[in-house]
């Protein structure tokens, strides 16, 4: 009986001290009140998630949580979108917060999200997991060269329809692949 009471103490004590630091991972929330989460690095990459894009939209959804040692140009897109879907958001500071999540979609109730991940994949994954460059995510929704076009179709077929092939005309009128713009940036 007493070694029942001390080890219901222990686990009260360790899901407390759990409990704590889900704070200060996820930018002082609760894991379960998080219905998503992004990196730092992902956020950097200056163009908005899909999922994030959705997640913002779902009715639970009542705060938009972003670090504040993010450059303003990485985060202004996600601000943006808070303010087009009157959703609420906040920059936050803390010196203890750990880890890289850098954004966080807070539910207004408690979710049963413990043993699902809420840190959003990066979006690039899925090209590389292709044998893909990541610079195609930055493609996505334009018309992108042949040779970049043909690349994705052996790969990936299943991402053809985010992407158009350039024509003639737009190569004649000097329409440039993004994919090979961000290539010219990174050099």
């Amino acid at each position: 009986m007493v070694d029942d009471l001390i080890n219901e103490r222990e686990k009260a004590k360790l899901n407390f001290l759990k409990a704590q630091t889900e704070k200060l991972i996820y930018l002082g929330e609760f894991k379960e009140n998080v219905l998503a989460a992004l990196e730092k690095q992902e956020i950097e990459r200056n163009f908005i998630h899909d999922e994030i894009k959705d997640i913002m939209k779902d009715e639970k959804a009542i705060l938009l949580k972003i670090r504040r040692d993010i450059p303003f140009e990485s985060i202004k897109i996600y601000i943006d979108e808070a303010e087009k879907l009157e959703l609420r958001y906040m920059l936050v500071d803390d010196i203890s917060f750990r880890g890289n999540v850098g954004l966080v979609i807070v539910s207004k109730e408690p979710l049963d999200n413990e043993n699902i991940e809420v840190i959003i994949e990066s979006a690039t994954k899925v090209y590389t997991d292709a044998g893909l460059d990541e610079s195609f995510i930055y493609g996505e929704g334009h018309k992108i060269c042949s040779k970049h076009y043909k690349e994705l179709k052996d790969k990936l077929p299943s991402h053809l329809d985010k992407f158009e092939e350039m024509n003639f005309f737009d190569r004649l009128f000097g329409k440039v692949c993004p994919i090979d713009r961000f290539y010219k940036k990174e050099q």
